[in-house]
């Protein structure tokens, strides 16, 4: 593909100041917030599509625009809404009235104003494990957590210990290891206490993670999430995008970077890779990565992830009372939300199956994975959610350039060794994605904050580089 036009002001041998790898939305914010700066940026994609994490499509479902991927905008992620709101976007509340929902070994709970009873033997050992990881997570914070006071010991033993070695209540350690693989789509065996309390940090506690009417769960946007990199790709001109670019190597040297597709290749000044460091473990580099960064990359995987909807002709669970909010502890796991949209002419309902969960649900045929979601909400909201409109299912994993879902996790050992080259560049390597960012990784404010950091810190490099040159 010829590259375009490129500005006048770019040495002749570069195709661009800034090639940015990822056209997601921490690519996308990355990009926009060059070109406002001036900077001329090419953005190079693996994925015949623009979005990355967000994969909308919006005539691909009856009832309106739907969203496969990343979706939710918390009420602190001020950068989304910023960008999202300045781009023309809207915003419509996320939560619906009613009572939540938890499955708990076979039992349907009713949680009025998002509590349980208070009754039940083991909610007081459940409310008092939310408080007991929150402390866990305050000890460790979100900025440089591999230097707080105990990360070698916290990096050195599993989430599953830790329920193990803390809670009495079987059921107190279902919900935990569910919450595990919801948020990050891994199960408790695989992930590091120090990660685990390093995400629950960065995503302000238990509380505003969890939540389903405030917190990381708040809004939406009216038309679907990867609106924000189409617009972007419209104010920045859709010829600088190049889809169905996978890059395979990036060649450094002191004057820029090469960045090559098969036969194909680039140049710039500087480079944004805004992919997960597991996507990134794709790219062999010249010269090699430092040892951290590709440590880094090799040892931190990806969720695995379903993400299942089923919508309906009306959302008769807000008619009996309840939120459409449900937390499964048993067969099928899930975490599920309405997620219905007023300008929708269906109603929906959607589920977030991670981790030990997914491993189940993998190993199902399509209609057996059909049937046990419909059991389930037949069992929690009646015979009305056995025959829905239209029923479909994301598996995360089958994502060629994600790699998995929703996002990166790390086993013992990584992140106290290794975390910091999360964000450090190496030379005219910048990473973005929204693993990169101090908060809100997982979540579209860690993309949007991760791409615009990328791109404060070239726009500073290459004003200080220009101020020189003109003093020569």
């Amino acid at each position: 593909m010829t590259p375009p036009h490129i500005h006048d002001s770019v040495a002749p041998e570069s195709d661009a100041d800034v090639i940015i790898i990822g056209a997601g939305i921490s690519g996308s914010a990355a990009a926009k917030a060059l070109h406002d700066q001036g900077k001329s940026v090419l953005i190079v994609e693996g994925n015949d599509r623009i979005g990355g994490r967000t994969w909308t499509e919006p005539e691909g479902a009856p009832g309106g625009p739907i969203d496969n991927g990343g979706m939710f905008i918390g009420d602190t992620h001020k950068h989304l809404i910023e960008l999202g709101t300045s781009l023309g976007l809207e915003m419509t509340p996320s939560g619906k009235p009613g009572d939540d929902l938890y499955v708990v070994q076979g039992e349907v709970l009713r949680a009025p104003n998002e509590q349980l009873d208070p009754s039940l033997p083991f909610v007081p050992e459940y409310l008092a494990s939310l408080e007991a990881l929150d402390e866990l997570a305050d000890s460790v914070g979100w900025e440089h957590p591999w230097d707080s006071a105990h990360a070698a010991e916290l990096d050195s033993k599993t989430v599953a210990t830790w329920i193990a070695e803390t809670f009495e209540h079987e059921e107190v350690r279902r919900l935990h290891t569910v919450l595990v693989n919801t948020f990050l789509g891994a199960d408790p065996y695989d992930v590091s206490l120090l990660y685990w309390a390093y995400y629950v940090s960065e995503c302000e506690g238990t509380k505003c993670l969890m939540g389903t009417r405030d917190g990381a769960q708040w809004a939406w946007w009216f038309g679907g999430a990867a609106q924000v990199s189409w617009r972007i790709a419209d104010a920045i001109g859709r010829e600088k995008i190049l889809l169905e670019w996978p890059v395979d190597r990036v060649e450094q040297d002191d004057s820029g970077v090469t960045v090559f597709s098969g036969q194909r290749s680039l140049r710039a000044r500087h480079v944004v890779i805004a992919m997960s460091p597991l996507a990134s473990n794709q790219i062999r580099f010249t010269p090699a990565l430092p040892t951290s960064r590709a440590q880094l990359q090799a040892r931190s995987p990806m969720g695995r992830y379903y993400k299942v909807q089923a919508r309906y002709p009306s959302a008769f669970w807000v008619k009996q009372g309840t939120s459409g909010a449900l937390l499964d502890t048993d067969d099928v796991g899930v975490f599920l939300l309405d997620g219905t949209k007023p300008t929708d002419t269906l109603a929906t309902l959607i589920g977030f199956i991670g981790g030990s969960n997914y491993d189940r649900w993998a190993g199902r045929t399509e209609q057996e994975r059909k049937s046990a979601f419909l059991d389930l909400l037949v069992k929690s909201f009646g015979p009305q959610a056995a025959e829905p409109s239209y029923f479909h299912e994301t598996d995360w994993t089958e994502q060629e350039w994600a790699k998995g879902g929703p996002v990166t996790y790390m086993p013992p050992g990584v992140m106290s060794h290794f975390g910091a080259a999360l964000r450090d560049p190496i030379g005219r390597i910048h990473f973005a994605g929204t693993e990169a960012s101090l908060q809100w990784s997982g979540y579209m404010e860690g993309g949007v904050r991760a791409g615009q950091n990328a791109a404060a810190a070239i726009v500073e490099t290459l004003d200080a580089t220009t101020r020189k040159e003109a003093l020569l």
